[in-house]
């Protein structure tokens, strides 16, 4: 008896998933280079993202690069919604983190100074125009508004006796800038 329950669990995953699916889900993938600018002078940013296309959604994950005012590694999710005849255009919005990449803000100078970063919250939205190029590849332009925050700690230790004091500064940047992407989707 124990046998046959074994089969039928070593086949039932074989057989449901060897059919032919019914839903037109497909794998794309869409990456992008494009300029974020801001109060801060306009910088590169790369990002990719995959996921799954379902009629006139896609639903995926990302990360990219962002040299904006401090370099940072984005980790997001990415939602978009296509519309109009044919679907040329989309909205879309990204939510994640924002890992920290390495960075000096010249904050650290003095001597006996040492200092860190610590990411934050990261999202991206905006609304966006693609033309195929066949039935895999396809163009995308978008704009947006995109939110970046990440933390600088600068810590001052004087040379003394112990104990010795320290004073940490703390400075949080929340960087809300305008985005343009070109972007190159592959896939059905």
């Amino acid at each position: 008896m124990k046998n046959k329950w074994l089969i039928i669990a070593v086949l039932f995953p074989v057989v449901t998933f060897s059919q032919e699916n019914s839903s037109k889900s497909r794998f794309h993938t869409i990456a992008s280079v494009g300029v974020a600018a801001g109060e801060s002078t306009a910088k590169p940013l790369f990002q990719l993202s995959a996921g799954l296309h379902y009629d006139r959604y896609f639903t995926g994950i990302g990360f990219g690069y962002d040299q904006y005012f401090y370099n940072s590694l984005p980790l997001f999710a990415d939602w978009r919604v296509y519309y109009g005849k044919g679907r040329p255009g989309f909205l879309y919005a990204n939510g994640g983190y924002n890992f920290p990449g390495k960075n000096k803000s010249g904050q650290a100078n003095w001597f006996g100074a040492s200092e860190s970063f610590q990411g934050g919250f990261y999202a991206d939205a905006g609304l966006g125009y693609r033309i195929r190029l066949g039935s895999l590849h396809r163009l995308l332009f978008s704009a947006g508004y995109s939110q970046k925050n990440i933390t600088n700690i600068v810590v001052l230790q004087y040379d003394c006796n112990p104990p010795c004091n320290e004073q940490v500064y703390r400075y949080h940047y929340d960087l809300g800038r305008i985005v343009t992407k070109l972007s190159w989707e592959m896939g059905r």
